[in-house]
């Protein structure tokens, strides 16, 4: 039983990065090459700017995507994957996989 524990603890961390809400509409249009957070509010829809803040800045604490202000009038913020949010970009697309399949 204690080897069962060990062996969901991880899974159950890279679940709690992503249940909160937007956060996988976020990740897939980053993923997808929107990256700026102008587009992003936009583009998800139903999502405030408060809410989209608070999510990219987790993202950024995280390590999963790192934030670039571009010296433009007025100033644009660029989000780019990190090695890794690379990594969970798998993760995520077959999560999409997954659903496609079975939920359809």
């Amino acid at each position: 039983m204690q080897s069962l524990k060990k062996s969901i603890c991880p899974a159950r961390r890279v679940l709690n990065l992503l249940k909160g809400k937007f956060t996988l509409e976020i990740l897939s249009e980053i993923i997808n090459g929107n990256i700026h957070y102008g587009s992003l509010l936009r583009s998800v829809e139903g999502i405030n700017p408060r809410i989209l803040a608070q999510r990219l800045h987790d993202f950024e604490q995280e390590g999963i995507l790192s934030r670039k202000v571009l010296p433009t009038s007025p100033p644009q913020v660029e989000y780019k994957m990190t090695k890794k949010g690379i990594a969970l970009r798998s993760i995520v697309e077959e999560m999409k996989k997954w659903e496609q399949t079975y939920r359809n």
